[in-house]
């Protein structure tokens, strides 16, 4: 196991990172997201009182349903992980695989999927469906958002199972390293998986098509020129059909890298705001952000399997979770609790990261548009339509978000404007 000097050491260097990349400097001569007029007072010069109290609450109600759901998840992984319980998955997989070591993975994978997504499912009813109707922000049937939720448990059912399968059989090869190909299989997949998604798993819960405004076409297409990049198709998306929730986003790599516009973005906002939110994505790709962050993704799969590899040895030898192998199917509820201790440990460092690459692209998209007043009035508007907390507490920034809140980026863009007056 590891040491408790150990474990002390990668929390402090978690502390010290995540608090380097939270004060890191954007690039020099741009402007630094400084306040110049309190928080208070900027919250009221933009939001209601109304506003202010409805983003609290609807944010606030978000957090609790995500606390309960990661304690959920971890209630139900360290039962499942208890030897009598495993054991007996184990032994009823074995009976209906008849024996066959890859089908009784399958079987138990199956099995604890099972498990998992009837747990939760209350939970997810609530808060993806029920509560979203009762703020207003839903506009799916039940019929709709059932059939939405069963899709994506098939197409995660379908992914995950034969990576199972072949997780077990590196296991099996190699019970000290098999660490090193796993991650050589796991970056393969993020990166088929961000190559693929757009066009073989987006269009089964959605609609695209091109952008259908000539005007806003053409500004984007000035827009992407101006900013040097060759960047594929522009689509709407029937958002709509969903909720009325405002975004955009970007998405692919390759041939199928695309920027993707909300149609309720498109119906809500005027030309320049929506040029605003396309600059910013167009921001992402100008810092390579995919890239980057698929590299980190590499990096932090490759310690995590190592941490993961070692944590299951030990497990094993100690002979306490009902498995003396890893290779034993019994492992993976402790496999999956160890991956999921690890992935809420480093949630801090993983928030902090994005924060960093939503600032610098929001520094692209002042610097593509030249116009913070779009940026200001943009942010307002998602803000107000997505029912946003305008005010979250600090830890909660530090722990879960991984965008700047609004006012860090509207005080932003008043820099901005203060300093191009000069």
């Amino acid at each position: 196991m590891l040491s408790k000097w150990s474990m002390l050491f990668c929390l402090l260097a978690l502390a010290a990172v995540t608090t380097i990349l939270e004060n890191r400097a954007l690039p020099e001569g741009s402007p630094s997201p400084e306040r110049h007029v309190s928080s208070t007072n900027r919250a009221r010069q933009y939001f209601t009182p109304e506003e202010l109290g409805r983003g609290r609450a609807y944010a606030g109600g978000r957090r609790i349903l995500y606390f309960l759901k990661l304690g959920l998840t971890f209630g139900l992984f360290a039962l499942l992980s208890l030897p009598p319980i495993s054991a007996r998955i184990r032994d009823l997989s074995v009976s209906l695989a008849g024996g066959r070591v890859w089908l009784t993975i399958v079987v138990f994978g199956l099995l604890l999927g099972l498990a998992y997504f009837a747990a939760s499912f209350p939970l997810n009813l609530y808060s993806d469906f029920l509560r979203e109707r009762a703020f207003g922000l839903s506009t799916q049937t039940p019929g709709s958002w059932a059939w939405d939720y069963s899709k994506a448990a098939i197409i995660g059912t379908g992914i995950m199972l034969p990576l199972l399968v072949l997780l077990y059989s590196l296991i099996r090869w190699n019970p000290t390293r098999w660490y090193l190909p796993a991650w050589a299989v796991a970056v393969v997949v993020m990166a088929l998986m961000a190559e693929l998604s757009p066009v073989l798993f987006d269009p089964l819960f959605h609609t695209f098509r091109p952008v259908q405004d000539p005007g806003l076409a053409e500004r984007i297409r000035r827009l992407t020129d101006r900013a040097g990049l060759r960047v594929g198709q522009i689509l709407e998306i029937d958002a709509s059909r969903q909720t009325k929730k405002t975004n955009a986003y970007f998405t692919g790599l390759g041939r199928t890298r695309r920027v993707v516009l909300y149609d309720t973005l498109i119906a809500t906002s005027t030309p320049e705001e929506v040029e605003l939110v396309l600059a910013h994505e167009l921001g992402h790709w100008r810092r390579h952000h995919i890239w980057k962050g698929m590299a980190l993704g590499a990096a932090s799969t490759l310690a995590a399997l190592w941490l993961i590899a070692r944590f299951l040895n030990a497990a094993a030898d100690s002979g306490r979770f009902g498995f003396i192998h890893p290779a034993d199917v019994v492992s993976l509820p402790l496999l999956l609790l160890s991956f999921l201790a690890l992935s809420t440990v480093t949630m801090p460092i993983q928030a902090a990261i994005s924060r960093a690459f939503e600032r610098e692209a929001d520094l692209e998209s002042l610097r593509l548009t030249d116009n913070p007043d779009a940026f200001i009035a943009s942010e307002v508007k998602l803000a107000r339509t997505n029912f946003s907390d305008i005010e979250p507490p600090r830890m909660i920034v530090w722990l879960l978000y991984t965008h700047p809140p609004v006012l860090e980026r509207i005080a932003m863009a008043e820099v901005y404007r203060i300093k191009e007056m000069r």
